[in-house]
């Protein structure tokens, strides 16, 4: 906020738009780019860039608070990109742990799929079905639990899978 003049009006500055919200009973079948966009919202973030694939579905990229960088895609059932039931939220990381390694760390991780994209990188994915619709407020805990085991991931892709001790004899 800036003061103008010698008087007590305030301005609020262009860069601060204020944010939408949705309530978090509304039934969500379909989502579009606004969606996208109000997901990253809803979740503290900052927006990045948007896009769209070669069959036209939207996706943004944003970062998180917690520094998490992830895009949000979108999965259609048409040419047209207007009918999409489906999102996908990911990441990668940056790991030279073998596939066998990101394999057992991807067992480990029920409610997200984690998996080798190349010999330095680790994708991390979540993916939601919309159809005959979820809440909002669903879909929003869905990017909070993605979000969440993000983290634990990264910590595992940093230290590797857990190492069993073997039991030397006495």
């Amino acid at each position: 906020m800036m003061a103008l003049g010698s008087g007590s009006a305030l301005a609020q500055l262009p860069e601060d738009p204020p944010r939408l919200t949705r309530a978090p009973d509304v039934m969500i079948s379909n989502v579009r780019l606004d969606d996208l966009r109000l997901i990253v919202d809803e979740m503290g973030g900052t927006f990045l860039a948007a896009g769209q694939n070669d069959s036209g579905a939207p996706f943004v990229f944003a970062r998180l608070p917690d520094g998490l960088t992830l895009g949000i895609y979108t999965v259609c059932a048409d040419e047209a990109a207007s009918d999409c039931r489906g999102v996908e939220f990911m990441a990668a990381f940056g790991s030279v742990l073998s596939y066998e390694q990101v394999t057992e760390i991807d067992r480990a991780f029920s409610a997200v799929s984690v998996y080798k994209a190349d010999a330095d990188t680790v994708n991390v994915s979540r993916y939601v079905i919309l159809d005959r619709g979820i809440t909002w407020g669903n879909l929003i805990e869905n990017a909070a639990v993605f979000d969440a085991l993000c983290s634990k991931v990264a910590e595992r892709l940093a230290y590797g899978p857990p190492q069993s001790t073997a039991s030397s004899p006495r």
